[in-house]
């Protein structure tokens, strides 16, 4: 890919969720080489790069519902697969199936499981507010980490979620959230076109005990999250890309990103936990 073609890829993630996820994928793809996880870092150390501040908020995630080892993992908005594959190797479930609605990231999680040949990892395409591919008390423990604020209809998918869980199976929810109630003027047309859904904390409570699923644990991570964010200026040394415009591109790709997500999480965002069971 040529760097006008490069240029085009990020200008997109700021049209619509799949110019953004493209972007995203195609940026992270050209630091290492690698595809990596697609969701928020999390500060642990100062001397984090981004891939590592990323698995810091995955396994304080996973520690909500473990133990993993030997139990069926269903992984709801799986992105690229990255995550799953992650899961699947650091801790050993019997098996874990991943889904997301972006055809484009399940396609890239095939494409790489098969480069891995690894057996007991599926991918599918499906919708988590209609788990047509997933059969009723068919998982242990269902995860969902930054993809909720996408669906439109988030009682649904805590349904569906109750609905694939074995009875006494566990549950664990990363989202962000709104702090208020409306968008305004020119903000309300980018939600639509990025199809931002965002629930308030006593939205979630209630719709959480409106599926009939047990809330055990929520927590508020903002703080560190934007911490993880502000530790960008540590990436960008330790970002070795070649060649001059490419490394401008990339490098004002993820300073934008880190600069919005921050002013969004002092200014109206949450970032929360929630984790439970199913009765």
């Amino acid at each position: 890919m040529n760097i006008f073609q490069q240029l085009v890829h990020l200008g997109k993630s700021g049209t619509s969720t799949g110019g953004y996820y493209e972007a995203m994928n195609n940026a992270l793809k050209n630091i290492s080489g690698n595809y990596t996880m697609l969701h928020y870092p999390l500060h642990v150390s100062d001397t984090d790069d981004f891939s590592c501040a990323q698995e810091n908020l995955t396994r304080y995630c996973l520690s909500f519902v473990e133990p993993i080892k030997g139990k069926k993992v269903l992984e709801v908005g799986c992105g690229n697969g990255v995550q799953t594959k992650f899961i699947h190797e650091h801790y050993q479930p019997a098996a874990i199936t991943g889904f997301d609605l972006n055809e484009g990231n399940i396609r890239i999680a095939n494409n790489e499981k098969e480069r891995r040949q690894v057996d007991t990892v599926r991918f599918l395409v499906d919708n988590a507010q209609d788990m047509k591919n997933i059969p009723d008390n068919s998982f242990d423990i269902v995860i969902n980490i930054e993809s909720a604020f996408h669906y439109p209809d988030k009682e649904a998918f805590l349904k569906e979620l109750n609905r694939v869980l074995v009875p006494g199976g566990r549950y664990l929810i990363a989202d962000i959230l709104t702090t208020k109630k409306k968008y305004e003027g020119s903000q309300s047309g980018w939600k639509t076109k990025m199809v931002f859904h965002h629930w308030t904390l006593d939205q979630y409570t209630k719709g959480i005990a409106k599926s009939g699923l047990k809330l055990t644990k929520q927590e508020d991570i903002t703080k560190g999250v934007i911490r993880g964010f502000r530790n960008y200026p540590y990436w960008f040394r330790r970002l070795n890309i070649p060649g001059l415009f490419r490394r401008w591109a990339i490098k004002i790709f993820f300073f934008i990103n880190a600069r919005l997500n921050i002013y969004l999480l002092q200014t109206r965002r949450q970032y929360y936990i929630f984790a439970g069971t199913k009765l």
